[in-house]
Order: structure tokens, then C-alpha cells, then sequence
């Protein structure tokens, strides 16, 4: 069966910020799906501090490297900065048009707001997400940071990037959603 290839497109949560490059999401996932039979390669195209306009800005870097398949995490840095939320999702809108505008299909990771964050933004944050999925008609992990809330033994010293447990935690949990996804890319 041949490889598949897929774009992690994101931020730190991606990238992997404060871990070496095995640990990060996209190689945990990776690894687990190739354990699970999966012939896949994640490429990490994700970059600490970037918000949904940063990522929009390097989106063609992505595209250009062809990949089969992609997921988007980007919203998290957009939310810390109480972002306006219209124009993060259209932001994440213009990145899932210009994926299937090139054949790539996506599947969209998002983030919930973390306890700080002012209930009413959080609300309105919310719904980004399932809006997008369900314009689009693509699949959707609504909370990348499922199962390890802000635990704090999840996360490194600064209380907002998992640890490597707390990374092998998020990827337990999304595992499921990546091996449908990957279903669908091979039939």
C-alpha cells in the first residue's frame, strides 16, 4: 500500500515547542498510526507563536510540498490575544478553501480556551470550530487538548505547552478520529 502524506499545519502545539522533535504531536501521531498499520508520514509544518494570519501567510509553502492530506491547528494564539473571532475563522475558512482548492483534503483540530479566558470570548471562540467543519463539510477533533484540561503535570513549566506525557495524552485521544481519516484517504 502506498504511503500516505500529511501537512501538520499549526502552531506550537505542533511544532512541538520545548520538545525534541520525536516528541512533538505530529511525531507521537505519527508513530501510533504507523503501529496501528497505517502507512503514513506527518510532515510538522507547525511554528511556535503563530496565529491563524500567521499561518495564513505561510500557507503556500504547505501546499507546495504536495502532501495527500493535512490537518489545521491554528487558534490558540489567536484566542491568548483575544483575537477577533470573525476574522479567525476567516482566516481558518481561506486555509480549508485553499487546501481543496489544490485536492488536499483536511481534517481541522481545534482548541477551547483555557480557564483565564473572559467567559463571554470564550463562548463566541467556541463555535468557530463547528462552523468551520460544518461549511466545509470536513472533519472535526473540536479540542486538540482533550484529557489534559490544565493539569498542570500535563504541561512544561510555562502551563500552556503539554509535556511529552501530556502530548502522548492528546494523541491517545485523537488517535481514533486520525485512523477514520486515513480510511477515507485510502479508498
Amino acid at each position: 500500500m502506498a504511503q500516505i502524506t500529511i501537512a501538520a499545519f499549526g502552531d506550537s502545539l505542533t511544532e512541538g515547542y520545548g520538545l525534541p522533535a520525536y516528541s512533538s504531536f505530529p511525531a507521537q501521531l505519527e508513530r501510533k498510526l504507523l503501529e496501528e498499520g497505517c502507512h503514513v508520514e506527518i510532515s510538522n509544518f507547525g511554528v511556535s507563536g503563530d496565529t491563524s494570519a500567521d499561518g495564513l501567510s505561510r500557507l503556500v509553502e504547505v501546499i507546495e510540498s504536495k502532501p495527500d492530506a493535512a490537518y489545521i491547528e491554528f487558534g490558540a494564539n489567536d484566542c491568548f490575544q483575544l483575537a477577533e473571532p470573525d476574522q479567525i475563522e476567516s482566516n481558518i475558512c481561506a486555509m480549508v478553501e485553499a487546501f481543496q482548492e489544490a485536492s488536499i483534503p483536511v481534517i481541522l483540530l481545534g482548541f477551547r480556551p483555557m480557564n483565564f479566558t473572559p467567559q463571554s470570548y470564550s463562548s463566541t471562540f467556541n463555535a468557530i470550530f463547528p462552523n468551520i467543519a460544518q461549511k466545509y463539510s470536513i472533519p472535526l477533533y473540536e479540542n486538540l487538548m482533550l484529557g489534559i484540561g490544565e493539569n498542570p503535570e500535563f504541561y512544561q513549566a510555562d502551563g500552556i505547552h503539554p509535556n511529552d506525557e501530556g502530548v502522548a495524552i492528546m494523541v491517545e485521544n485523537i488517535l481514533a478520529e486520525f485512523k477514520v481519516f486515513y480510511k477515507n484517504l485510502t479508498e
